[in-house]
């Protein structure tokens, strides 16, 4: 099963209202009817569908062990005994085809990339990639795709498609048969992945896709450059918001092009006041982040920031990678961004290895906060029933890029070829930035294993994360719509975070008052909110 699209999982994908419309195109040729929020959810077809948990045999044991609660495992070095996962290439000498977002300039082609030409070789079969624009073109090809039904053998999906349930259901290939239970046991490396993963795969009782798991790395933090504050005579601990407030202020300097922050922390701010994640039970009912009292306080409290000056005057439509490059360019002192863009901060963005870190979660006025766990996955894989000749293949390659931390295919796949891509420095592979774009190849968005923390080229990063981590946890809440399929979140659930995003940015720039929250969350509830609520309660009463 899936969840209804949050927020921040649409911002943080780039989506319009108008390319999830486009992307509703597809669904034109799709037969299969709604089902209800009670067998969509259906918790005994769920159990049924889903793969076992096996465990990889001979993984390398963690330097900082991970924890039930969502830490992940942490490596200091990369493990001394580097063993195979799969046995033998898993193609069959055919091409295989695949659709992955582009999140980077695009790689150089086949011809030109010994990256690319070496992972056709080593998966038996030439692996053929359509790279495309997150957002808008991403849409738009998956529409073209459905409406002509042809698509590739794995292709990269997310809730952004509208009736997502029936769009794979009537596309897609019922991947049950051939992973429910331990019929997964044939794949060791995608057995591997926690069931927690692949619950988000599961649609109307029907396994319909593999999971590219992330879950604790997906979820929003505040970065902090130490050495900027540090200049400014100031430290990290801080214990209300206006001690970050104060410290914001202190840092900002326009005629040295510096500012507090690089990008808006108003999802920070609400977990400071202790809103929820996303939809909670409360009260003996559902309630929703948006439905809190509390969320004028945290609009006021942005707006302030941005009356003062303290945000970067041109944040305002600015892409992730510009405010990530303030950041590293010293242009900023606080960055908001998921634990999974860490490693590229420093090794892409130029912040000093030694002076990032995570601002510790306190509360608003000292109390206690939230922290919003992320979503369990950062995307589905899918493949088209057209391939179902062909389907071991495609899941052994699958099963290949799935290949554990710490395996000869895992550290192939994620850090290239030796003295090109990387240096060995002891054991641990050092990355070498002149041919770093030949990775590009997005093959890690159509399978993957799940994510450890560890970063060899940045000094100190896998024990800083994982410590910060620790502390996150204590405070986690999980959006119950990541749980849970709804239609209606599927199909209204994109416009309407559109519609909250547009509201929030008019607030915070002073384009409209705060007291005009109130009648966006009343169109909210009326233009689908109260019906996701009924659906979702539906599907939690049905789950017992």
């Amino acid at each position: 099963m899936t969840r209804s699209l949050s927020r921040r999982t649409l911002l943080r994908t780039g989506l319009s209202a108008a390319a999830v419309a486009t992307a509703g195109v597809g669904l034109a040729g799709c037969t299969t009817a709604p089902r209800t929020a009670e067998q969509a959810n259906d918790p005994v077809a769920k159990a049924a569908a889903l793969p076992d948990y096996l465990p990889f045999q001979g993984s390398a044991k963690p330097d900082l062990p991970g924890t039930d609660q969502g830490v992940l495992d942490a490596y200091l070095h990369y493990p001394a005994e580097v063993k195979p996962a799969t046995d033998g290439a898993p193609g069959d000498g055919q091409p295989i085809t695949g659709l992955a977002q582009l999140n980077a300039a695009l790689p150089p082609a086949v011809g030109q990339n010994p990256y690319w030409q070496e992972l056709n070789r080593r998966l038996g079969s030439e692996l053929k990639m359509q790279l495309v624009n997150a957002g808008n073109d991403f849409n738009s090809k998956i529409a073209t795709m459905a409406a002509g039904n042809d698509f590739p053998d794995l292709m990269q999906v997310n809730n952004s498609i509208p009736s997502l349930a029936r769009f794979l259901e009537a596309k897609m290939i019922d991947l049950t048969p051939h992973l429910a239970g331990d019929k997964i046991a044939a794949y060791p490396a995608l057995a591997n992945l926690p069931t927690k993963f692949w619950e988000a795969a599961v649609f109307n009782g029907k396994l319909l896709a593999l999971p590219i798991s992330r879950g604790i790395i997906s979820s929003m933090v505040l970065y902090y450059r130490a050495d900027l504050l540090e200049a400014a005579g100031l430290d990290a601990e801080i214990g209300s918001f206006e001690d970050l407030y104060q410290r914001a202020k202190s840092v900002t300097d326009p005629k040295q092009g510096r500012w507090g922050f690089g990008s808006n922390p108003l999802g920070f701010v609400r977990q400071m006041l202790g809103i929820p994640n996303g939809w909670q039970q409360a009260d003996g009912g559902l309630t929703h982040q948006l439905e809190d009292e509390r969320q004028t306080e945290a609009l006021e409290a942005v707006r302030r920031l941005q009356a003062e000056g303290l945000l970067n005057p041109d944040l305002a439509g600015a892409p992730p990678s510009q405010q990530q490059q303030w950041f590293g360019a010293g242009r900023s002192v606080f960055y908001l961004g998921t634990y999974s863009a860490w490693p590229s901060l420093v090794q892409n963005f130029g912040v000093p290895a030694e002076a990032i870190d995570v601002l510790p979660m306190t509360g608003f006025d000292g109390g206690t906060p939230t922290t919003w766990m992320g979503p369990p996955n950062n995307n589905l894989t899918v493949i088209p029933k057209s391939a179902e000749p062909r389907i071991e293949t495609i899941l052994k390659i699958a099963n290949y890029l799935a290949s554990p931390f710490g395996s000869e295919e895992n550290l192939f796949v994620s850090r290239g070829i030796r003295d090109r891509h990387y240096r060995l420095e002891g054991r641990d592979p050092i990355a070498l930035p002149d041919h770093a774009g030949e990775l590009g190849l997005g093959a890690g968005y159509l399978s993957a294993p799940p994510p450890v923390l560890f970063g060899p080229s940045v000094a100190g990063y896998a024990e800083k994360a994982h410590a910060s981590q620790q502390k996150f946890v204590e405070y986690a809440s999980s959006d119950l719509a990541q749980t849970y399929y709804t239609e209606t979140g599927s199909r209204s659930g994109p416009t309407l975070a559109t519609m909250i995003e547009g509201i929030e940015s008019d607030i915070v720039y002073g384009r409209k008052p705060v007291s005009d929250w109130a009648g966006t969350v009343d169109r909210w509830r009326s233009g689908g909110g109260d019906k996701i609520r009924e659906e979702l309660q539906a599907a939690i009463d049905a789950a017992g």
